[in-house]
């Protein structure tokens, strides 16, 4: 059986990626971004709307069988006739690069922009299709605040990740040193992808182009005694059972976490050795966590080198639409330290229905 390369596909989506992030890092810059709240609590803005629109639309240009599965839908739009002209103006104005290797095909008309972000938005996949997952704007609540944020698109077959592409429009390239307050204030961050079974790699984005990619691996896991414990976590998330989370990192005398926002960076900061573990366990046990917030990046860790399963050892299913319905939690770790953190995690996580 011939294997399929998706040389074309990681193509589509560096590109697609690339123009939706030089777009949002500009739209963030703007001092009027106009925000509300879904009913899940969580802000959307704008430039949320229309960096699906963008996403999908240029992803479909090429590839129209496919699925989609995308955060945000039109509903809210359709409702607001002013705020979709607004979110119109944004998509029929972006001042995005024309060059002969960075052009995307974008919505027509309003009309066509908000179709197109419904496509995404009422989209659960479908089996024996292919289909896309995206997150517009991953961290919406940071990126409003000038922080840090992520737009991220993965491509699913079967289930499983094929291709994963994600733009952090924020982080200062090659920089190690990751928090949400400094930001790339000079370019427009850098790009990390990886398709499966052949590694990961880190471009540079400027407003003008997308720099060549560069290999993206890390160290292997050099043991407890040698290397120290560092966890990316979440302080204002409401799901995840903070207290436990400490008792774990206690347990593994870990160095102090770097609190970041967004998931998708979460991984971005694994992915380049910042931090080397992450575990997630929610408060609710019934708790699922959404596709779009893991899709992409997880491919691009395991690809460097980590491994991301749920509490009790399962890779993460992408085949049940909106949400990781199969899995329970998250451990996120360099390979050599995933085994042990899965054993601590999942023994605290059930402690309660023990005792």
């Amino acid at each position: 059986m011939e294997e399929v390369s998706y040389e074309k596909e990681h193509h589509v989506a560096s590109l697609a990626v690339y123009c939706a992030s030089i777009f949002t890092k500009t739209a963030q810059k703007e001092a009027d971004i106009y925000t509300i709240v879904k009913p899940d609590a969580s802000p959307v803005t704008d430039a949320d709307y229309a960096s699906q629109a963008i996403l999908i639309s240029a992803i479909r240009h090429h590839f129209p069988q496919d699925g989609f599965i995308a955060e945000e839908s039109a509903i809210a739009l359709r409702r607001d006739p002013g705020r979709a002209r607004r979110v119109w103006e944004l998509v029929s104005t972006a001042n995005l690069e024309r060059h002969e290797n960075t052009s995307v095909a974008l919505p027509e008309s309003l009309e066509d922009m908000l179709a197109i972000i419904d496509i995404g938005g009422s989209g659960n996949g479908a089996k024996g299709k292919r289909t896309w997952i995206i997150d517009p704007i991953d961290g919406t609540a940071s990126f409003v605040q000038g922080q840090q944020f992520a737009i991220a698109v993965a491509l699913i077959e079967a289930g499983e990740q094929r291709v994963g592409v994600v733009g952090y429009p924020n982080l200062i390239f090659d920089d190690p040193d990751i928090s949400e307050e400094v930001v790339d204030e000079k370019g427009f961050g850098m790009m990390l992808s990886a398709v499966k079974g052949k590694g990961a790699y880190k471009r540079q984005m400027t407003k003008s182009s997308l720099l060549s990619p560069q290999k993206n691996a890390l160290q292997p896991w050099r043991r407890m005694a040698q290397e120290n414990i560092v966890f990316t976590e979440s302080s204002e998330s409401h799901v995840i059972d903070q207290d436990k989370h400490k008792t774990i990192r206690d347990i593994l005398l870990a160095n102090p976490p770097l609190d970041i926002y967004s998931m998708q960076v979460k991984y971005a900061v694994l992915s380049i050795g910042t931090c080397n573990a992450m575990i997630r366990l929610p408060k609710d046990k019934t708790h699922r966590f959404p596709a779009w917030d893991h899709a992409g990046g997880t491919l691009i860790f395991e690809e460097s080198g980590g491994r991301v399963t749920d509490l009790y050892g399962h890779p993460f299913i992408y085949a049940s639409g909106q949400t990781l319905a199969q899995n329970e939690g998250l451990v996120a770790a360099k390979a050599g330290l995933h085994t042990d953190l899965v054993r601590y995690a999942r023994h605290i996580y059930e402690k309660d229905s023990e005792d």
